[in-house]
């Protein structure tokens, strides 16, 4: 009666350990689904535009190295096409994509680290039935008609003995369980919001970098261009130097003649 008794509730202990195994292994699975999806979404989404950061700075170099013509603003001297932009708008995106990405690779970490625990504990979890696996299957596997065996009790008590202990030591760790699962819930519904906002920091960021870069091209070229009228002009100016001395000798000639008459 008592192998009967212990052989049962054994049984049972070890499809209730079996049975948290196999849910904890399912939301495990679940957990880094999500986290894969995340991690393709975020290197696509912002990792892959962070060196547009750096294009900004490039292009601000750029534009703080070329001379505005005193002529085509009024006069002022010093002046650069950096000082003709809203630098200051542009530095607060770059700042907010930057935060932004560096809260998108927290999330991730902190994602990553609560399925790291969790996989730990699932991997505890298994133990039991590779330690014990074929004593399960001699003693009490689904097999066995618990109400004919006649092995003696002690080998199957001290087997429950030792799946009590093991299911209580699981117990102990649902805390963390529920800790964990609770970051990544927590965690997984800011990633649609945050990715979005970032994506639409940095389209705003290279929109700007295009302006930019048109705007130093267009400069470039009406600078090649007032080069060129200037140097035309230089050069109407030297053929006509000639006429002019000739005007001038002329006008000196006739000068003298008049003087001479006197």
């Amino acid at each position: 009666m008592a192998t009967e008794y212990f052989a049962v509730a054994t049984r049972e202990v070890v499809k209730t350990i079996s049975e948290k195994c196999q849910v904890l292994g399912k939301m495990l699975d679940a957990s880094r689904v999500k986290l894969q999806s995340a991690q393709e979404i975020a290197q696509d989404s912002v990792f892959m535009q962070t060196p547009l950061l750096h294009e900004m700075n490039r292009v601000f170099e750029q534009l703080q190295s070329i001379a505005v013509d005193p002529v085509m603003v009024g006069g002022e001297r010093g002046k650069t096409l950096f000082d003709f932009i809203d630098a200051e708008t542009v530095q607060s995106l770059q700042q907010d994509a930057q935060e932004q990405t560096k809260e998108v690779e927290e999330l991730l970490a902190a994602h990553e680290h609560a399925i790291t625990r969790i996989a730990a504990i699932y991997e505890f979890f298994e133990t039991f039935e590779k330690r014990h696996a074929t004593n399960i299957d001699v003693l009490v596997g689904e097999h066995r008609d618990l109400a004919a065996m006649t092995v003696e009790s002690k080998p199957i008590e001290e087997l429950y003995d030792v799946a009590v202990s093991f299911f209580v030591d699981m117990e102990q760790c649902d805390r963390f369980l529920l800790e964990y699962f609770t970051t990544i819930n927590d965690i997984y519904p800011h990633y649609e919001v945050i990715f979005a906002d970032v994506q639409l920091l940095f389209d705003e960021l290279q929109s700007l970098r295009d302006f930019y870069l048109q705007f130093l091209a267009s400069y470039r070229s009406v600078g090649a261009e007032l080069l060129r009228r200037k140097l035309y002009d230089q050069k109407v100016c030297l053929l006509n130097l000639p006429d002019k001395f000739h005007l001038v000798r002329g006008c000196q000639s006739d000068t003298v003649a008049n003087e001479e008459s006197k």
